[in-house]
Order: structure tokens, then C-alpha cells, then sequence
């Protein structure tokens, strides 16, 4: 269900039938992504990109029909994004879901719109270059996830391997890290974060 993914103007029914199921805890992975990849049949033209809008607008109507969060995704595509979600607020929870890997062109100059919203944030922090380390610290702690994308995207110092979840703790590391704050109470924060997000007792 990604951005890239075509799917027909609508959804078939058996995605419907999965989505209600008590095991999906979330809607995604949504949104828009904007990104060229020369050798991707999806080149980023105008009409790719209204194909992807009303994807993702499907995907709104979904999470609100099965009252369940999204998990949205965005690569250099922020402001067609927000501007959905703004036109659209009133198809999301109160708290509509996480902002996953979040970063990127024109991801941090939204961050208190998203917040605002009602959205969590997550994303894979710990890459030398990462340049975000102070908008980390203003994020507050009840709107934090953390994740590890898997397969790919293996946070350091696993770089090269094949990502898994288990590697999660490193992010956990980074944020506690970068907020000057122990490991357990990151750890705990966001583990009641994702579990008050999805749902899970």
C-alpha cells in the first residue's frame, strides 16, 4: 500500500476484509512519494502525482471506516501532503497515526503542524550526517516512536546488514542520547506511546 503502489482507482474488497481484521493495528504505509527512481516504472509526472493524492486520500476514508491510524509516509512531498491532510481533518482520529521515517526536504519546517495534528513522529536518527539532532530535543516526549523500517535502512552500527527489529534499541540509544535522558525512560515512553497509538493492551 505504499504511495508507489498501483492498486486500480479502488481498493479491492480483500484489502477492505484485511483492514477491519483485529490484527492490523494501523493504515499504510501512506502517503506521497515524490522521488524519481530512473529505473521505477512511476517517473514523477502531474498525473503520478494526482494517481498518489488520491491514493492517499483512499487511504483516509479507509482508516476512518475501520477507525484505524495511519502509518504515512512522505519523500519531498510535504506540502502537497499537509495540504490533504488540512483539507481533510475531519476524516482523521484525534490522534491519527505516525509520521514514519520522518525527515527529508521540507519534513521539519511542518514538524509543529503535524504535532498540532495530532501525529506522532518516528524515523532512523542515528546516521552520522543526520542533521536534526536539536529538533529531537523540542519534539515532546509522548509524540515519539521509534522504529527501524526493516528491512532496509539498518541503523548504525549495523549499517550493510539486513535490517530487523531487534535494532530498534539503537535508535532508543540515539534519542536518549541526544535528549540527555536514560535509555529506560525512552524506552518506556515510547513503548507507551506506540501501544496507546495502536491500540494494544
Amino acid at each position: 500500500m505504499h504511495p508507489t503502489d498501483y492498486l486500480g482507482d479502488d481498493f479491492p474488497e480483500k484489502i477492505k476484509e484485511l483492514a477491519r481484521h483485529p490484527k492490523v493495528v494501523a493504515i499504510g504505509e501512506c502517503g506521497l512519494d515524490y522521488k524519481e527512481v530512473p529505473e521505477s516504472s512511476h517517473l514523477i509526472s502531474s498525473e503520478e502525482k494526482e494517481r498518489q493524492k488520491k491514493l492517499f486520500i483512499r487511504h483516509l476514508e479507509l482508516a476512518q471506516e475501520v477507525d484505524k491510524p495511519l502509518m504515512i509516509h512522505c519523500n519531498q512531498a510535504h506540502e502537497d501532503l499537509f495540504e490533504i491532510l488540512k483539507n481533510n481533518t475531519s476524516r482523521l482520529r484525534s490522534t491519527p497515526g505516525a509520521m514514519h521515517f520522518f525527515g527529508g526536504e521540507g519534513a521539519w519546517e511542518k514538524k509543529y503542524k503535524y504535532l498540532a495534528m495530532g501525529f506522532l513522529l518516528s524515523g532512523v536518527i542515528t546516521f552520522p550526517k543526520y542533521g536534526h539532532a536539536e529538533e529531537i530535543k523540542s519534539i515532546p516526549l509522548e509524540k515519539i516512536l521509534t522504529e527501524t523500517d526493516a528491512p532496509y535502512v539498518a541503523p548504525v552500527p549495523h549499517r550493510g546488514k539486513r535490517n530487523e527489529p531487534s535494532y530498534v534499541v539503537e535508535v532508543a540509544k540515539k534519542i536518549a542520547e541526544l535528549r540527555g535522558e536514560t535509555l529506560e525512560k525512552i524506552a518506556e515512553a515510547t513503548t507507551q506511546n506506540a501501544k496507546k497509538l495502536f491500540g494494544i493492551n
